[in-house]
């Protein structure tokens, strides 16, 4: 089984073509062990970008369409990636320790370097399941940033684009 869930926090101090929505919550559980806090009350100090998370993961579908490797960085944790490899139609998924070198970025699809699987190693998901749970998620997330943004937010139409690119 692999879940996502979030909660976005409404944000009033905006400016108009920023994204209110971006940060709140996020979680994704696979095989019992979970990534991301999820918790009924909004306090900020634990918020994140719920906006980047799916935009990474809908960026590793598209990736696996020709790769079978991807890392996503915690970019609020020095060290943490979420590994996953695509073998055929199973999706691998682990949280792992690893340098971020000097021009990496977000999204690698090479190991980094002292790649090291300190936490949980190959949790499984069809690849289908996990580019439903993904897509199905993001519309969603794009449901409720409707209603709080402009209709020709660009972030918004990055998604949605994202979501065209891949394809159903």
């Amino acid at each position: 089984m692999f879940k996502i869930s979030f909660k976005i926090f409404e944000n009033d101090s905006v400016e108009e073509m920023e994204l209110n929505g971006a940060d709140g919550y996020f979680q994704f559980e696979i095989d019992n062990k979970t990534y991301g806090i999820f918790i009924p009350e909004e306090i900020d100090e634990f918020s994140v970008s719920v906006y980047w998370w799916l935009y990474y993961f809908l960026k590793a579908v598209l990736i696996f369409k020709t790769e079978s490797y991807v890392l996503i960085s915690d970019i609020e944790k020095p060290k943490i990636w979420i590994e996953l490899i695509r073998e055929e139609n199973t999706v691998k998924i682990s949280k792992v320790t690893a340098d971020k070198p000097e021009g990496s970025v977000a999204i690698e699809t090479k190991e980094m370097p002292n790649l090291i699987h300190r936490y949980w190693k190959d949790k499984q998901i069809s690849y289908e399941n996990f580019k439903r749970e993904v897509i199905y998620k993001t519309k969603l997330y794009i449901e409720e940033l409707r209603v709080l943004n402009n209709e020709v937010n660009k972030d918004i139409l990055n998604l949605e684009s994202l979501i065209l690119e891949i394809g159903e």
